[in-house]
Order: C-alpha cells, then sequence, then structure tokens
C-alpha cells in the first residue's frame, strides 16, 4: 500500500491547481504553452456556452419541433 499513497498524495498534489507553481516561470516556453492552452481552453469553453444558450433560445422559441 505504500506505492499507492504516493500515487494519491501525487494525484492530490496535481489535482489541487490547475496551474502548476512549480515549473520555473521565468523559461518562457512553460508560460506560452500554458497561455496558449488555458487560451484554447477558453475559446472551447465560450464556444459551448453559445452554443447552448442559442439552443435554449431556439426551443423557447419554439423551432426546435421541427428540423
Amino acid at each position: 500500500m505504500w506505492g499507492m499513497d504516493i500515487m494519491c498524495a501525487a494525484l492530490k498534489r496535481s489535482l489541487a491547481s490547475m496551474l502548476p507553481w512549480d515549473i520555473p516561470w521565468y523559461d518562457p516556453s512553460h508560460t506560452v504553452f500554458f497561455a496558449a492552452l488555458y487560451g484554447a481552453l477558453g475559446v472551447i469553453g465560450l464556444g459551448v456556452l453559445i452554443a447552448v444558450l442559442m439552443t435554449i433560445k431556439h426551443l423557447k422559441k419554439g423551432n426546435g419541433a421541427h428540423h
């Protein structure tokens, strides 16, 4: 069970924050990578939110019955 404790502790530590604080931020490649990653996730999330809101809007208008 010793190995499982280490694995659970590492998993808990990695899930504690979406932004890893133990990497060297002075290295520009890390900053660029995480900026691009969270930027892409933000754009995807915004697109999903817009799609959901448009779907709800169309369903409330009554356009959901026919294609």
